[in-house]
């Protein structure tokens, strides 16, 4: 999966987007936008950007690590719908009830959600690891959330391979990963330890050669997985 993050204040940012997405549809399956893009551009411009990767036949992730009241997890759902996304990442911490009601809003607008259960960040110990009570930690619980919500996949952070382990032997979903290249996260050892997606960014739109890039980086995903 293609994550379009971009250097921080880079001007021209559709340009940008279509055109790693042009050069890298062969070699991934869908691609992730962050608030890099979000943000700054217009609903217009991400809904274009949008049609771009389904031309290609790509999935379109929105990363907001959404986390609010009911009320505005649907608004904020019918929005990235409308733009053309086909799922958004969320926060679990939200609670297993609220979690429910943005799986089945999405649901019945024909998109996903996908959980995130444990970052890839250094910090995510601080967060992710702690203990409730000095018993179950809070990835465990939301694991638990997003079994119980339906949720279309985690995402934990290939960095982590220990966590990695652990949710790929309780898991009733697809695993996503984010981490892999600059934040020191390994191909190789991520799918070994149980991630069935890896999201990679920096590594391909900053190298100069995102076709090349991508290219290799999926054959080396294929060997992994005996392909």
């Amino acid at each position: 999966m293609l994550a379009l993050d971009p250097p921080a204040n880079r001007p021209d940012l559709q340009e940008f987007a279509e055109k790693m997405i042009s050069a890298a549809e062969q070699h991934v399956c869908a691609v992730k936008m962050n608030f890099h893009l979000i943000l700054p551009l217009s609903a217009t411009e991400i809904s274009q950007v949008n049609r771009l990767a389904h031309s290609f036949g790509l999935q379109s992730i929105a990363d907001i690590k959404l986390n609010d009241i009911e009320n505005t997890n649907e608004v904020a759902a019918d929005h990235l719908t409308r733009m053309g996304f086909d799922a958004a990442i969320a926060n679990p911490f939200m609670g297993k009830g609220a979690l429910s009601a943005l799986v089945q809003k999405a649901h019945k607008a024909d998109a996903g959600v996908i959980a995130l259960v444990y970052m890839s960040h250094p910090e995510a110990a601080e967060g992710y690891g702690l203990k409730v009570s000095g018993k179950k930690q809070m990835y465990k619980i939301f694991l638990d959330r997003a079994t119980y919500a339906g949720a279309d996949g985690v995402v934990v952070g290939a960095t982590q391979l220990d966590i990695l382990k652990k949710v790929s032997k309780k898991k009733k979903m697809p695993i996503y990963s984010p981490g892999i290249g600059a934040q020191g996260g390994g191909v190789e050892k991520a799918i070994k330890s149980g991630a069935d997606y890896l999201i990679i960014g920096r590594s391909i739109v900053e190298s100069g050669q995102p076709a090349k890039v991508a290219r290799d980086i999926q054959s080396r995903i294929s060997l992994a997985v005996g392909k």
